[in-house]
């Protein structure tokens, strides 16, 4: 391609159908307006909360939504300067891996789920330190392997004659790699429902954790009131975590199936140029990944070390402990 120095049309000049820019269109204004001030208000949100909670890897979700606002403050540059390399640049090279940050998170709050009921209770495979390292793990080389290729074929859209392809290839490896991880995420997550479920013991039936346990496992004591008059409160906010968590994972793997085939496609085929698939399969699903959060955020309602010691034994799972952590907030 040819650079700006070039045979290239000024940044500014208005959208030419004989010399078509990079994206094969004028990126839409009102859209690049709505998802900047979309993803601001999101990546505010998720600041605001983790100040509060100073629970620090609430910064994933900050970081991709601060790459997703970055990605399309270039779409909305590129709407007057659609020629601008710049500005290519910009929107494709944090839009391609903004996501990744968010799918840290959601290993993140499996996890969680994990130690609280226990790996034997949700049939996990891994515990919650496994699945952090092994999928975060996975998350970083996807990243960096998109952010390489996004690199190289920011850099062949400057130069005339540049051949995108090398880049082309590397970001669909790297966004292939993450779609496997957040597809067996999603049947882990999906067995750990099941199983918790089956068992009468996990994120759908709460309730019955307590009230089935020996009184050994109750430290001698009849459960509180609350568990037997108010079981939905207490399991309402895992049924929030769980729902918003599923729908943060089908987002993400619907984004990384639109993001394959538009890139096996290549910079010219029917995906690429067709800018309302982009606003659906990769804005607005994004949007969403990154937003259920703001309103479902873990913090607020999962409870942590610092209100339930008990967390620190590695997948100690006692009815004692949900009644401590739930209790209080049960009651309200």
């Amino acid at each position: 391609m040819p650079s700006e120095e070039d045979d290239w049309p000024p940044a500014c000049t208005a959208f030419d159908p004989n010399n078509p820019p990079n994206y094969g269109y004028t990126p839409s204004l009102p859209a690049g307006i709505l998802f900047t001030v979309l993803f601001a208000l999101i990546a505010l949100a998720h600041l605001i909360q983790l100040l509060l909670s100073r629970r620090w890897w609430l910064l994933v979700f900050v970081l991709g939504a601060v790459g997703e606002l970055l990605g399309w403050i270039g779409r909305t540059w590129a709407h007057a300067c659609p020629y601008s390399i710049t500005a290519f640049q910009l929107q494709i090279s944090t839009l391609i891996f903004s996501p990744a940050f968010f799918a840290a998170g959601i290993y993140i709050v499996l996890g969680y789920l994990i130690r609280i009921f226990g790996p034997e209770a949700t049939g996990s495979p891994l515990t919650p330190k496994q699945y952090l390292w092994t999928f975060c793990t996975v998350d970083f080389c996807s990243l960096l392997l998109q952010a390489i290729g996004g690199g190289l074929a920011s850099s062949a859209s400057s130069e005339e004659g540049g051949d995108l392809r090398p880049g082309t290839d590397t970001m669909v490896v790297g966004i292939v790699f993450q779609l496997v991880s957040n597809v067996v995420f999603a049947g882990l997550f999906a067995r750990a429902l099941a199983k918790t479920y089956k068992a009468g013991k996990g994120i759908l039936n709460l309730d019955s954790v307590v009230a089935d346990t020996p009184p050994a496992f109750r430290d001698g004591r009849e459960e509180p009131s609350w568990v037997r008059r108010r079981p939905v409160t207490t399991t309402g906010r895992l049924r929030v975590v769980a729902a918003a968590t599923a729908v943060s994972t089908l987002c993400l793997i619907a984004r990384g199936v639109y993001r394959s085939i538009e890139l096996i496609q290549g910079w010219r085929g029917h995906l690429i140029l067709t800018e309302r698939y982009f606003l659906g399969l990769d804005g607005a699903l994004m949007a969403i990944a990154g937003g259920v959060f703001v309103l479902a955020n873990p913090h607020w309602l999962l409870p942590h070390k610092a209100e339930c010691p008990e967390f620190a034994a590695e997948g100690r799972t006692q009815p004692s402990m949900l009644k401590k952590c739930f209790g209080k907030k049960g009651e309200k």
